[in-house]
């Protein structure tokens, strides 16, 4: 009985050199030689070559540019390629002079070629292992801005190319949303530093954005109060009356326009204390409102927090 391929699920070979960097001649000459990336053949004859093989292809590169032969990565695993890559222990590379020197970026980008695997598989257990892992190893604001933004940034890419499926960019969002959930919550306990109102403009649908703002905000003194997505501009205001924060932050995702989000600052802006600083970002975020002070990165935010700490007022530092 013949095997029928799901098209949406397997790549042109020039579609899978676009995607991994690689040449078709070079594609060409692996498959032949050591039979990998593996494809298969059309009734037409042409080969497709399946999605999934993304994030390893995309590893291989890395390890060739960083000097690694193809005969000796070509066929490895992810596994494998992690431990080429700057997964081997401290003390072994110290011992083995003639290892060849890893960038540490070049290993995280190897680790989040491993989750997109995972995501690919649909394999939640072991992409929230990763996190936990990686959280413990490196800390909450080096997990996000090494980590969590550079995994979400490449998701978004994925989907651009249509590498990825919507269906895939909800699992590892949720994924995601619940492992920050409970991180969260655990380093704003005890806090007594300035109190962030954190939320989004009605409307929003999407919470990881204020989440990840939340992680950052908790790494600081800052007391987080979390009010969640979709709120009207009025229980905005009345929040920020009842709990006297010194600055509101808000995650304005890429479903609203400039001018609505704009507006709906506006409402806010005149509605609160002057004296409440309004932090913005995300992609539906206008930049240029008066009294409202957007920030593109969570690098920046983080050092406007620094300073709400420091003098009771966020300042906005030139990018």
């Amino acid at each position: 009985m013949t095997n029928v391929i799901n098209m949406e699920d397997y790549l042109s070979i020039g579609e899978l050199a676009d995607l991994t960097g690689l040449g078709v001649h070079t594609l060409r000459v692996w498959e032949k030689r050591y039979g990998a990336p593996q494809s298969q053949r059309l009734p037409s004859g042409h080969r497709r070559y399946p999605k999934k093989e993304v994030p390893r292809l995309r590893a291989i590169a890395k390890a060739l540019d960083s000097g690694y032969r193809a005969s000796k990565v070509v066929t490895a695993t992810m596994e494998e390629l992690q431990s080429l890559m700057g997964f081997t222990p401290f003390i072994e590379s110290k011992q083995n002079p003639n290892k060849i020197e890893r960038d540490p970026l070049t290993s995280n980008e190897m680790l989040i070629e491993n989750w997109i695997q995972w995501i690919h598989s649909g394999n939640d257990d072991a992409l929230l292992n990763g996190f936990h892992e990686q959280w413990g190893r490196h800390g909450a604001l080096n997990f996000m801005l090494n980590f969590a933004v550079p995994l979400m940034e490449r998701v978004g890419k994925g989907w651009e190319t249509k590498e990825l499926t919507i269906s895939h960019e909800h699992f590892v969002s949720e994924c995601m949303v619940s492992f920050l959930s409970e991180k969260w919550r655990q380093l704003n306990t005890r806090k007594t530093g300035p109190v962030v109102l954190i939320t989004t403009l009605p409307g929003e649908p999407y919470t990881l954005g204020i989440l990840m703002c939340a992680v950052v905000t908790s790494v600081t003194s800052s007391k987080v109060i979390y009010l969640g997505a979709d709120n009207p501009i009025e229980e905005i205001i009345d929040a920020a009356d009842k709990y006297k924060p010194e600055a509101i932050t808000l995650s304005i995702s890429h479903t609203f326009d400039y001018t609505t989000a704009g507006n709906q600052l506006k409402i806010l802006r005149s509605g609160i204390n002057n004296k409440i600083s309004i932090f913005t970002g995300g992609k539906g975020s206008p930049e240029n409102i008066p009294g409202v002070s957007y920030i593109p990165s969570f690098e920046s935010y983080y050092d406007f927090l620094i300073d709400l700490e420091q003098t009771g007022k966020g300042q906005v530092k030139e990018i």
